[in-house]
């Protein structure tokens, strides 16, 4: 553990027991009190005010004031360390005491002012006594607990601040002044993590929501620096945030929308514009990430929604629109300035897969198929790392459900499971060598990356274990979708692991697999020298969208040494026939009902009815079937669809080249009508520049 958030510094004048005369020095104005209570067209970024207007009278409303009756009579102890570790330092963010200024807003009800006044009486008596369990780190005077309290006090100020008594009012805001002044102090220069971005974030926000103190000017110069270095540095060039956790991720975009909204030099920024599209690249069908590393099931739909409010993206508004309910859209742009709403929105469009080459997440996708690889490194934190003990683990989604899953985070990191299950290896779709978790340098080098219309593979190693782990998936596209899994290790026995959210049945000869479906069935190609299963905690979507407590069912297969492959057929209800058997030249050949498709180590052939389909080929070979070359020419990778007598070739090459196609007739090259040389029975295509190219052939006679 590095701790780098400084030990308590807190200046007893200027931050933590700032006297009412201080108050009234800090600020440019003689009777501050007055001058809040009766200022107008000021409010926090999210306005419970605003959002009181436009939710009044709903179900929502009545969710929120339920919630603040219960607050009205509910006991509170800052101090009480059964709030847990963790637990204790979340409790004193207050956020959960918002319900009472969100009733106040909806009712004008003077009991839930009169009860958030208490607690924060209660709050004030008590922070100065309360002790964590953190080394080094206090409960109360830490980034993130100093701007979430801050966020909620600035809305109690706005909603309710007229309503409180001149000493709570006083304790109120000398907070929020202590609270800018620790954060501008303690953020004078740039560190990583998502600590630094939240603190800034809200600390812009108070220089903004309070501009009548003198030194507001100053923290909203120490926020704006800080914010655009995090954009250059903590924010990778393809849009993933640098812990590599969609939950954080989703904070830390949060954050700077937030600071968007009040400045367009960050709203400008194009690294902020990418978040949102990396959320697009992530994001499966269901509307959620898969929780990779420390993350919650992070659902995109109120994040693309605020973007949409920031940038009037279409494709960001459809995400949301086929997620979120009418009402609950309404209720999240009911915090924000009003924005027209469209009518009506395109559906979502899927992404093409794509590799995301410095968050280093590889997505490979086709319709309702959503595969994700985790390539990336062990990232440090300021207190403890969110990176989990995994490399090139594999989530998988499809027919509707995620198939191949993972743990993901906790609900708390006070959880006695989080060291043991969370984060350990055995809780991932990977590999594990021996008992041990694997070592911290495990950041892959992505060997081979082939995205085509016929399939999709990545090839990429790692060190973690000491002795390189090599792994290879491939998806095939269409008529079936399926997967192959490739493993590599040579340093001893090792364990093969996925996880599904059903227990798992069969045997290895002839497939395992869930009873009922959605599900995979697992062929293993050789048999393992044992299986053996368990269960673990996760969370998965429910039908709303939300997060809800599953089984995980894990399936570990032993190996020794050596090179393993393991093809893995999603399916809808009932599990398919699929067989699978060697032939030579390392050629894979498996039959389903569809069909036969023949897989080479760099290669692939699909046979429909005896004719060939679709084929592909990379590292510079040629496709080739039944003894003939059918598209030559050394390009990087090649790919042949055939739908009746129209030949669909698709060309990745790193500069002009040549490529050969075992048919004539009329042909286009990138839609445009060409005349290729014919020679040796085909058509010589020119491709006259790097790049990817399509060539269609509409053949005449027999090919």
């Amino acid at each position: 553990m590095s701790l780098v958030e400084k030990p308590p510094h807190v200046d007893e004048e200027r931050m933590r027991h700032i006297t009412a005369e201080a108050l009234a020095a800090a600020a440019r104005v003689v009777d501050l009190r007055a001058h809040l209570d009766s200022r107008t067209g000021v409010a926090p970024v999210r306005d419970p005010l605003r959002w009181a207007a436009q939710v009044a009278d709903t179900p929502r409303a009545g969710e929120v004031l339920a919630e603040a009756e219960k607050l009205l009579d509910q006991p509170v102890d800052f101090l009480d360390p059964t709030h847990g570790r963790s637990g204790l330092y979340g409790f004193h963010y207050l956020y959960w005491a918002n319900p009472l200024v969100q009733g106040y807003a909806l009712t004008r009800d003077r009991r839930y002012a009169e009860r958030f006044a208490a607690i924060l009486d209660d709050w004030y008596r008590d922070r100065d006594q309360v002790r964590g369990e953190w080394p080094g780190l206090d409960v109360v005077w830490y980034t993130l607990g100093v701007a979430s309290r801050s966020q909620v006090l600035m809305a109690a100020l706005h909603t309710l601040g007229h309503e409180l008594r001149e000493r709570t009012w006083h304790r109120l805001v000398a907070t929020l002044l202590g609270g800018a002044r620790w954060l501008a102090e303690e953020h004078d220069t740039f560190r990583h993590g998502n600590w630094q971005l939240a603190g800034c974030a809200v600390l812009a926000e108070i220089a903004a929501f309070l501009p009548e103190f003198a030194e507001a000017a100053a923290w909203a110069a120490v926020a704006r620096a800080r914010l655009h270095e995090h954009l250059v540095l903590d924010v990778y060039a393809d849009g993933g945030h640098y812990e590599r956790s969609p939950s954080y991720h989703l904070m830390c975009l949060a954050a700077l929308q937030n600071a968007a909204l009040r400045d367009d030099s960050l709203r400008v920024h194009p690294r902020l514009r990418a978040m949102h599209d990396w959320l697009l690249a992530m994001t499966t069908p269901g509307g959620v990430i898969p929780p990779f590393n420390d993350s919650h099931l992070a659902h995109v739909a109120e994040p693309l929604l605020r973007g949409w409010h920031l940038y009037g993206d279409p494709a960001y508004l459809a995400v949301a629109r086929r997620h979120l309910p009418p009402e609950r859209i309404a209720e999240t742009l009911a915090w924000l300035e009003p924005r027209d709403l469209p009518a009506t929105s395109p559906e979502p469009v899927p992404g093409p897969s794509v590799v995301l080459p410095q968050s280093k997440f590889a997505v490979l996708r086709t319709g309702g198929h959503h595969g994700v690889v985790n390539c990336g490194p062990y990232i440090e934190h300021e207190l403890e790392s969110h990176s989990h003990h995994a490399a090139l683990d594999l989530v998988i989604w499809g027919h509707g459900a995620p198939l191949a899953w993972e743990a993901g985070g906790p609900d708390s990191y006070d959880d006695p499971r989080y060291q043991s299950w969370y984060r350990a290896t055995r809780a991932h779709n990977t590999i594990r060598a021996g008992e041990r978790d694997v070592g911290e340098d495990h950041d892959a080098r992505i060997e081979t990356q082939v995205l085509l219309p016929e399939c999709d593979l990545l090839v990429a190693a790692h060190p973690g274990w000491g002795v390189p782990h090599r792994r290879s998936v491939l998806l095939l596209r269409d008529d079936p979708v399926y997967w192959v899994v490739g493993d590599d290790y040579q340093g001893g026995p090792y364990e093969w692991r996925l996880g599904a959210l059903a227990p798992w049945t069969g045997d290895p000869a002839t497939g395992l697999h869930q009873e009922v479906g959605p599900g995979l069935l697992v062929l293993p190609v050789g048999l393992p020298a044992a299986v053996r299963t368990d269960t673990g905690p996760t969370r998965v979507p429910d039908g709303a969208g939300g997060p809800t407590p599953a089984t995980l069912h894990g399936l570990t297969l032993h190996y020794p040494a050596g090179r393993t492959r393991h093809v893995l057929v999603p399916y809808a209800v009932h599990r398919p026939e699929v067989t699978l058997s060697q032939g030579g030249d390392h050629v894979l050949r498996v039959a389903h009902s569809r069909g036969v498709d023949l897989l080479g180590p760099t290669s692939l052939v699909r046979l429909r009815a005896g004719r060939l389909r679709a084929a592909a080929a990379w590292a510079g070979e040629a496709i080739r079937h039944d003894g003939r070359h059918l598209v030559r020419g050394g390009a990087d990778t090649l790919g042949l669809s055939i739908v009746g007598r129209r030949w669909t070739v698709t060309v990745d090459v790193a500069g002009r080249h040549h490529v050969w196609v075992a048919a004539q007739g009329r042909t286009r090259l990138d839609g445009v009508p060409i005349n290729p040389a014919v020679t040796d029975g085909g058509s010589r295509i020119t491709l006259p520049a790097a790049g990817r190219w399509t060539v269609e052939i509409d053949c005449e006679g027999d090919v």
